[in-house]
């Protein structure tokens, strides 16, 4: 490959870093989500793009009104360090799976209700089974990345997971539109769900499956309180402060709570267990999940599907 100024690119040339950058900026539409991406300054973004744009002799990005927006040579160079980073990614990935140690690291990903109801007492067994693997849990009602293996291992709570991870199916989780008991002398005979205050999800996880039901179900609800985190949007319905989707065995935890509606052929969400094919094979993957099989066919699962009887409105 030539530049534009007909000089011929040498080794000294070659910095993946200089592609990973490449890659930054287009997957971050501009130099701002580039820096969230690579964990650097503004500047030091931008210093080093002109760097490596004078030093090759080309134009990777127009600068605009609109933001940086990749050239023709910019789409090609980008589209080669995504494959380059796939492949990257894949190797440690695998060499990864190769390792036998009952020892080291595992990596898990939850949500925050999964994590503080079920996931402890798997971690608690697995600490006293296996005191030489150290855990690190990481929560979020987002899903982690298990091909760039921001995690190892995922407790999820979904319709339908990743085509490209493997695991078990746990349990079916039945969810409800719940209020605290003091709402009830709010709801009269004619009161449709529409018409009460409700909390939702916040926009950031807007694609959350509860979020879908309600736009779908009560398109017209008044949402006055948004919350990226299902503990959160739990104790806020507790503090009766309006009605929200939740799962029927976190809502049964607390006697107060009300179940207004409940549609247990639509309203549901499948518990899983996943991991990467890659890493299945790891022996510390393979301690964990069986500890963790272990320990949740031994709780006492039944108010994960268990409702409440919907209070007729």
């Amino acid at each position: 490959m030539q530049n534009s100024t007909g000089g011929n690119m040498n080794a000294q040339d070659h910095n993946w870093e200089d592609l990973r950058l490449v890659l930054a900026i287009t997957q971050g539409q501009g130099l701002s989500g580039a820096s969230r991406i690579l964990s650097l300054h503004h500047a030091t973004i931008l210093r080093r793009l002109n760097t490596f744009e004078k030093r090759m002799g080309v134009v990777l990005f127009h600068r605009g009104a609109r933001g940086y927006e990749p050239t023709e040579v910019g789409e090609e160079l980008g589209r080669m360090a995504l494959a380059i980073d796939q492949d990257v990614e894949n190797a440690y990935r695998r060499l990864a799976g190769q390792d036998l140690r009952l020892s080291g690291t595992i990596r898990l990903t939850t949500s925050d209700f999964l994590a503080q109801s079920l996931l402890l007492p798997v971690l608690r067994r697995f600490r006293e089974r296996q005191p030489s693997i150290e855990l690190e849990v990481s929560i979020s009602p987002k899903f982690a990345s298990l091909t760039k293996r921001d995690a190892d291992v995922a407790l999820r709570a979904a319709a339908k997971p990743p085509n490209n991870l493997v695991g078990q199916k746990i349990a079916k989780l039945g969810y409800g539109v719940y209020a605290h008991q003091s709402l009830l002398g709010q709801i009269g005979d004619h009161t449709g769900l529409e018409q009460l205050d409700w909390i939702g999800d916040d926009h950031s996880i807007s694609h959350v499956t509860t979020n879908q039901w309600r736009m779908r179900e009560f398109p017209n609800a008044r949402v006055r309180t948004r919350f990226d985190s299902l503990i959160g949007k739990f104790g806020a319905v507790r503090a009766g402060m309006g009605v929200g989707f939740l799962p029927h065995f976190l809502a049964l935890s607390d006697p107060a709570l009300v179940c207004l509606q409940s549609r247990p052929q639509k309203w549901t969400l499948d518990l899983w267990l996943l991991t990467h094919p890659d890493l299945r094979q790891m022996n510390r993957i393979k301690s964990f999940t069986r500890c963790a099989l272990d320990v949740l066919n031994d709780l006492d699962l039944s108010q994960v599907t268990e409702k409440s009887e919907p209070l007729s409105l």
